[in-house]
């Protein structure tokens, strides 16, 4: 799982990407795992939604442990 995180992360540097799109890139055959952890990261402070373009984004400001 935390390959997958990386992935996403990974994924999304170059710019906002759908769900569709991080799956793709990220190479995850499930969407509800996608969505999942996507929803994890959100929680985190390490990702963005932008409700407006539905697309997901890399938070700018990451948190700090």
């Amino acid at each position: 799982m935390l390959n997958d995180r990386e992935n996403i992360l990974r994924a999304l540097r170059e710019k906002p990407l759908k769900v569709y799109e991080i799956m793709k890139r990220a190479n995850i055959a499930k969407e509800a795992v996608c969505q999942s952890l996507l929803l994890k990261m959100r929680d985190e402070g390490l990702v963005k939604f932008d409700i407006h373009s539905a697309r997901w984004v890399i938070s700018a400001a990451r948190p700090t442990t």
